[in-house]
């Protein structure tokens, strides 16, 4: 964490280790082919990250400045050792990505401020995932299996301080 001039950064690192993750597995405890499906732990994962953030001030006035930043998070996740339900067979699922875990997630924008009127346009992006542990990659009608596609937004923010205590704001979502 730092900052020289008109340059602000704060960069983090983390390993998540997560033992013991609960899951569904399938048993036939009688040998009858009576199978039933027991919620149990199913294994181990670990997601090892990076988080940074900066920002850039283009240019400083007294009466306004032009600022652009960025906050991105990079991760890598897997299965260390786990086994899965699929059917009435228990998979083993060990090396596969955590579902729900992109390998990026980033939100970069660029603000101009202009006296009481300023401006922002933040473009946030989130890298493919999968829905399942089982890394399915053809999505089911549902969207319970499959890739969860990369998808981005634009918003759009601005503000105009009237007096001291009001400040009117005005943003759109997903522009």
């Amino acid at each position: 964490r730092g900052q020289v001039e008109r340059l602000r950064w704060d960069v983090g690192a983390f390993s998540l280790r997560y033992n013991n993750r609960t899951g569904t597995l399938t048993g036939d405890a009688a040998g009858d082919d009576n199978f039933y499906i027991l919620r149990t732990n199913i294994g181990n994962s670990i997601t090892n990250g990076l988080e940074i953030f900066g920002e850039y001030s283009l240019l400083q006035r007294e009466d306004g400045g032009i600022t652009v930043f960025t906050s991105t998070a990079l991760f890598k996740s897997k299965y260390l050792s786990a086994h899965i339900r699929r059917g009435n067979e228990n998979i083993s699922i060990t090396g596969n990505k955590i579902e729900s875990v992109p390998d990026i997630i980033t939100r970069n924008g660029i603000t101009f401020r202009y006296k009481p009127f300023s401006i922002s346009f933040l473009y946030s992006y989130t890298g493919e995932t999968f829905a399942d542990p089982l890394n399915t990659v053809e999505p089911s009608p549902s969207g319970s299996v499959g890739i969860v596609p990369a998808y981005g937004l634009l918003d759009i923010n601005a503000s105009l301080k009237i007096y001291t205590n009001l400040l009117v704001r005005f943003n759109i979502g997903n522009a």
